[in-house]
């Protein structure tokens, strides 16, 4: 499995993490940990062995017009009682970088990637899949009152791959 983001910086990945592990020390919620801090691009996807090197190669020949750009993460919230994130402030230059990806990978990988109809929500996540219902309530309360305001730079996309339990990056294309 792979999937296509926008990594967050080192000191706010470690800022999540410790969110992460919160989670993980009083809920025992893993399923977050396996991944840095990011905002998905384009959600996992399967991909044959044979096909990996174009995948690299395809984020490699990613160029876009959109300058560098700032993500603002305030405060957190939930997709019903199943995820919580840090939010994502509006921002159309994530939502323009998402849609040329989006089209720069559809073309050579149509079997795999499939244009998302969903609404783009960008989020980091702290916990998903694996709150228990009977937790949620107990971790949103302690979330809904955290404060949290950082922003990070945005010049790069990243190519993940799933290994026993992580989510490494194998390739990154700045531009």
């Amino acid at each position: 499995m792979f999937y296509i983001a926008v990594l967050c910086s080192p000191e706010i990945d470690k800022k999540i993490q410790a969110y992460k592990l919160w989670m993980r020390d009083r809920f025992g919620c893993t399923v977050a940990l396996k991944s840095s801090a990011h905002v998905t691009l384009i959600p996992p996807f399967w991909l044959l062995n044979e096909k990996e090197q174009l995948m690299i190669n395809t984020i490699h020949s990613f160029q876009t017009k959109i300058p560098p750009f700032n993500i603002h993460l305030q405060q957190f919230s939930h997709f019903s009682n199943r995820v919580i994130f840090a939010a994502v402030e509006e921002n159309h230059q994530l939502g323009s970088l998402r849609k040329a990806v989006e089209d720069h990978f559809i073309q050579p990988f149509h079997d795999e990637i499939k244009p998302d109809d969903r609404p783009f929500h960008p989020h980091v996540t702290i916990a998903n899949r694996d709150i228990k219902p009977g937790d949620f309530n107990k971790a949103w309360d302690h979330f809904k009152r955290q404060p949290f305001d950082e922003q990070f730079e945005v010049n790069s996309i990243s190519l993940l791959k799933l290994t026993p339990g992580k989510w490494n990056v194998i390739a990154e294309q700045r531009f």
